[in-house]
């Protein structure tokens, strides 16, 4: 017997709690007696009590101990009732009604309640009621207002949960639709079960769907456990652990799983008992993942293990509710709640991280964890916005790229952090911009890309204050960078540009001192300052770079060619060719102005190609003229590992039934040297093709004789600058003396440029030179007019005091 005690207007309400199997008609005849045995019980509020399974239990009210001023509602909080009836007995104990009389009719199914009529006829009410399992259910006799407030609130509540619900499978539904992964769709499905569950248990699935009887949420349940353990199989990052945690995760996980098929289909099966093996089983791998991510730190390992424990409450509360019928829903329906937000809360912070972490990746370099270029500009442009005064100082550290190169990356960024600490204690003391700040520390230094770093000087500009802050980049620098024993030390390129002296804007600022840092310093400079004019001629080698290759494309260039004579006959032996440009906006560019640009661009091997498939092509028009014909074409240094040149040559000899030996390649001295592993291979390649080979302003570079006799060489040509000033200068008159002895030693012919005047003609017979080239002979000459030239020439005079120009 249970006991309970309340007053009401301070009128006793004796209850009465009777366990018995017996029908009502028995029990009504011998109601009093059953009375008289058990002890009154005093009842109006809610008292949860704890259910045999399949035991029959009657509530018994004495009606005339109700206040006559208001009605009654007795009712059970347990929808999902194996059997539930309610009578009401007259004084005779004689059965007045079997018809239950409920007060809120529509929603009976969700908290079965019945109205206790004000009829004097009515002597006893009685309920009685059993369940198939052992639960604890709530029992109650209140008020009919009372129970009308209380149970709008409840069917409020409901809602805010399916709400709650909802609202979790939305977000995990737009989670999937955003990243396309798995684990989110599993995790919806959690929640669909969750939320079929949830309404079955609180009697809700009639208003919806019929056929779901009480016991079918232990296999839900079951399902949504398994989906459970698949999303935090992905969540918890147990998917990429190779240690035995995870095949003891998988095994376990697939126990689950074949658990809740079984009970889908073997009917025998008691569901109940397999529904609590499988809450065990998730409960055991939350506590494998529990001690995986304990061992963990970071925000992230926190939020997935808050993630773990949060589905380890629901679990365990349904183990101990659906499981063992312990409890009350209002518990349950406070956990699912507070479990389900927790989820999504959890998704939503671990998207805030993921949206933190990106936007950190966004300014900050990965390897040094300094600001990067974005977060630069970002500071610099609050500057500019209160028009204060400052200066950007770029400096590009080569050590680094022979760190990489000698220590590996990733040791290289090390030893890079570690020097920039040391620089950073020494910014501290200065009058230098605070990028951002730390919990331990301030960070003045920026990553601007790979290899080029940034800080910032405030105030006006001065250069001792900028020399005070090169000198400090330098001494750090000039301590070098040392791993393993291994000390490397190199230059460092500083760049400045200064606001508003070089620009109104935080990207023009940070461009001019790109700039700036790119130019070559002079003898002694620790630095370089922006400077306009030097920023114009970059720009023009930029739009000179940009419109080569399109003139190569559209035939904008043009091939000239100056006449080569023989010293000693007057006879024309062949010719130079000279590459031209007229570029539409810019006028005539020299070949010294546009070939390094061509070297730099990578348009240089283009190029090349189409002077050779053009000086092949005129070739074949010359030696109609003149058979012996021979022309000179100049090849960049650039040229000399280009695979493709040699079968161009090939070809277009063939094609034009071209002697391969009226052709000659002229190559730099210079050039010779910058190749000189592979030049010796790369002209045996064109001596097997035929052409000739000639080395190019000689005596303006550093190559030994021993190296030019290897390489053999058909002919040396003197620069201009040796021949133009000849009959002036003792100096220049010794050089070409040597240079045609050096070339009669080494078996070739010597080739004179310049030559404008009798007397520098005279010299360089004397010296034994055999071809000469200039305008005393002629200039350079068009293609056309050059065709015209040959057909008129004549023998040149070329006797020693000869002082007339070439014969027409």
């Amino acid at each position: 017997m249970y006991t309970f005690t309340a007053t009401l207007n301070a009128a006793e309400l004796p209850v009465w709690l009777i366990n018995t199997d017996d029908p009502v008609f028995i029990v009504s005849q011998s109601l009093q007696q059953k009375l008289d045995d058990k002890h009154k019980v005093n009842m109006l509020e809610p008292k949860t009590l704890r259910l045999k399974a399949h035991s029959s239990y009657w509530l018994v009210i004495d009606l005339n101990k109700l206040p006559s001023n208001q009605d009654y509602v007795v009712y059970i909080a347990e929808p999902n009732l194996t059997w539930k009836k309610f009578y009401l007995l007259d004084d005779l104990l004689q059965i007045q009604n079997k018809d239950r009389l409920a007060s809120l009719v529509s929603l009976s199914s969700v908290r079965p309640h019945w109205l206790v009529d004000h009829n004097r006829q009515n002597r006893w009410a009685l309920l009685n009621f059993q369940h198939e399992h052992a639960i604890s259910i709530e029992v109650g006799v209140v008020s009919a207002k009372t129970f009308e407030v209380n149970l709008h609130q409840t069917i409020l509540g409901y809602g805010a949960i399916l709400g709650v619900l909802v609202l979790c499978m939305f977000v995990c539904g737009v989670y999937y639709f955003i990243s396309k992964r798995f684990k989110y769709l599993t995790l919806n499905a959690y929640f669909v079960l969750v939320t079929i569950g949830f309404m079955i248990d609180n009697g809700l699935t009639s208003f919806f769907v019929s056929g779901l009887e009480w016991s079918a949420k232990w296999l839900i349940n079951q399902y949504a456990l398994c989906f459970g353990a698949y999303f935090l199989y992905h969540f918890a990052a147990i998917n990429r652990l190779k240690s035995h945690y995870k095949s003891v995760w998988i095994a376990l996980l697939g126990v689950s799983i074949i658990t809740a098929i079984m009970a889908s289909l073997l009917p025998q099966l008691n569901l109940q008992s397999s529904y609590i093996f499988s809450c065990i089983v998730f409960l055991m791998l939350a506590g494998i993942a529990i001690t995986i991510l304990y061992k963990g730190k970071g925000e992230r390992t926190r939020l997935r293990l808050l993630m773990v424990l949060t589905l380890s409450v629901q679990a365990f509360s349904w183990l101990v509710w659906n499981g063992f019928g312990v409890g009350n829903h209002t518990i349950q329906n406070v956990i699912l709640l507070f479990t389900s937000l927790a989820i999504s809360s959890l998704l939503l912070l671990k998207d805030r991280h993921r949206i933190s972490s990106f936007n950190y990746s966004m300014t900050h370099d990965a390897d040094t964890k300094l600001p990067n270029k974005q977060l630069l500009l970002s500071e610099i442009m609050k500057k500019v916005a209160h028009k204060q005064h400052f200066s950007v100082m770029l400096f590009r550290p080569h050590v680094l790229v022979n760190a990489r190169a000698t220590f590996g990356y990733e040791h290289a960024n090390n030893c890079i952090v570690t020097t920039l600490d040391l620089l950073t204690q020494q910014l501290e003391s200065i009058n230098a911009l605070r990028l951002e700040t730390h919990v331990d520390q301030g960070v003045w230094i920026a990553r601007v890309d790979d290899s080029i770093f940034a800080c910032v000087v405030m105030g006006e500009l001065e250069l001792s204050h900028i020399e005070q802050f090169a000198c400090l980049i330098h001494g750090v620098f000039e301590e070098g960078i040392t791993h393993n024993n291994v000390k490397l030390v190199d230059s460092v390129d500083i760049g400045v540009a200064h606001y508003p002296l070089h620009g109104n804007t935080a990207r023009q600022i940070l461009q001019c001192a790109i700039q700036a840092m790119s130019e070559k310093r002079l003898q002694g400079e620790r630095w370089r300052m922006f400077d306009l004019e030097s920023a114009r001629l970059s720009e023009q080698r930029l739009l000179i770079a940009a419109s080569l290759k399109l003139a190569i494309e559209e035939d904008q260039l043009n091939l000239h060619f100056q006449p080569q004579i023989c010293l000693e006959t007057g006879d024309i032996v062949g010719c130079e060719a000279l590459l031209r440009w007229h570029h539409p906006a810019l006028g005539a560019i020299g070949p010294d102005t546009f070939i390094p640009i061509a070297e730099s661009s990578g348009v240089i091997n283009q190029l090349t190609e189409w002077v050779v498939a053009k000086g092949i092509e005129w070739q074949a028009r010359f030696c109609e003229l003149i058979p012996e014909h021979v022309i000179s074409i100049n090849i960049s240094a650039k040229d000399l590992l280009n695979k493709d040149l040699p079968v161009l040559f090939i070809t277009k000899l063939n094609e034009l039934g071209v002697s391969a030996d009226s052709v000659m390649l002229e190559l730099t001295e210079s050039a010779t040297l910058e190749e000189s592993k592979n030049i010796k291979i790369t002209l045996d390649d064109y001596r097997l093709i035929g052409v000739k080979l000639a080395i190019d302003d000689f005596g303006t570079g550093y190559s030994s004789l021993a190296y030019l006799s290897q390489l053999g060489f058909d002919e040396v040509k003197i620069d201009k600058q040796f021949v133009l000033n000849l009959a002036f200068s003792l100096n220049d008159q010794s050089i070409c003396k040597a240079t045609c002895d050096i070339a009669k030693t080494l078996g070739a012919k010597v080739v004179a440029e310049g030559i404008e005047d009798p007397q520098s003609l005279a010299i360089l017979q004397r010296y034994g030179c055999q071809i000469g080239q200039g305008y005393y002979f002629s200039k350079p000459l068009e293609a056309d007019d050059y065709l015209l030239w040959i057909k008129n020439f004549k023998s040149v005079d070329v006797s020693h005091d000869v002082k007339a120009h070439l014969v027409d």
